[in-house]
């Protein structure tokens, strides 16, 4: 035999393994992808918060894996969540302002006020501190029959959109579909992680009571719990020059609103970035008084929202103070007495 010559015995023998190298190679790169997906999503994606928060009347509004992130902006904003939408449509009272807000009163003790009262609330608060720019033109569409409004003050009326309210109202066509598509992973993260929740992270989340706009938390990577000291107000020089064009947005964003004058209640969420001054000469500006006590003793879970012990502490003081007020509004006697 020649040294170049190929033995067909061997030729034979070895065809039919080289024709099954390209379907192990490309079952290889398909495990390959598959497990870079599945890390990608426990790390960064929906699989990298809990599922315990789920529920029929529930949705996850937030989820800080850096790849999902917010979903409850497009909830409200695209109709994805028709009865979330229609419950904020629906209620005696609507509370607005960012996620210190929904914290610090997303409790107990404000909904045993309203179930006394016999009425019912929304909360309408959103993350990224949310503002009036993305929350004006979210009302209208919804045509709220509320009595009473509730607004935290505390950032609400300033002129810069949010990332996500800019990429919503201003962004590519597809923005949409992308919510559309966080929507119908929840189904999936709420069968795999509620069967296996060591399979999923523990990264910060909030689920929306779809009844009332309460934020049920859920995760504790990165949470440092932080007290409040009730020192000097901040009274920054970027606010300060800002202050003219916010008191003109909270003029007109009030008048906007269907309701008595008096019937719109402002208020401030503590936090340990103290811009109370500035909330006040806001209020001041609109003809009213803040109803904002600041308590003792309250604790954020990371210095910026309250941990619901110290949420259940303040909203019970503050519907022990304004709940009076309220309650005009609901007999539909708000002209008896001055708004401040």
């Amino acid at each position: 035999m020649s040294l170049g010559a190929t033995d067909p015995a061997l030729a034979a023998e070895a065809a039919p393994r080289r024709r099954g190298w390209p379907g192990l190679y490309f079952g290889v790169v398909l495990v390959v992808m598959a497990a870079a997906f599945a890390y990608h999503m426990r790390d960064a994606g929906i699989f990298a918060c809990p599922a315990a928060g789920y529920g029929d009347d529930r949705y996850l509004g937030y989820c800080q894996g850096s790849a999902y992130g917010d979903y409850d902006h497009g909830a409200l904003w695209y109709g994805l969540e028709p009865e979330a939408r229609a419950a904020a449509a629906a209620a005696d009272v609507v509370f607005l302002g960012n996620s210190r807000l929904q914290f610090g009163l997303s409790t107990e003790a404000l909904a045993d006020w309203f179930e006394g009262a016999g009425a019912s609330y929304y909360l309408l608060g959103f993350s990224h501190n949310e503002n009036a720019l993305f929350t004006a033109p979210l009302l209208a569409d919804l045509q709220p029959q509320a009595r009473a409004y509730v607004i935290s003050v505390d950032k609400f009326f300033f002129d810069r959109p949010s990332s996500v309210a800019q990429e919503i109202q201003h962004g590519s066509p597809d923005t949409r579909g992308r919510y559309v598509g966080k929507r119908n992973w929840q189904g999936v993260h709420r069968a795999v992680c509620g069967t296996l929740p060591a399979l999923c992270g523990g990264q910060v989340s909030y689920f929306r009571d779809i009844a009332t706009g309460a934020w049920i938390m859920d995760g504790k990577e990165g949470i440092v719990p932080e007290p409040i000291k009730f020192d000097r107000p901040v009274y920054d020089k970027a606010s300060l020059e800002t202050m003219p064009a916010m008191i003109e947005s909270a003029k007109a964003f009030v008048a906007g609103l269907d309701v008595d004058p008096a019937c719109v209640i402002l208020t401030y969420i503590p936090s340990t970035q103290n811009n109370r001054i500035l909330a006040d000469e806001l209020a001041a500006a609109l003809g009213q008084e803040i109803i904002a006590p600041q308590g003792e003793g309250l604790v954020t879970i990371d210095g910026s929202h309250l941990q619901p012990e110290s949420a259940e502490t303040w909203s019970a003081a503050f519907m022990a103070a304004a709940g009076p007020r309220l309650q005009q509004c609901l007999d539909g006697e708000a002209g008896a007495g001055p708004a401040s």
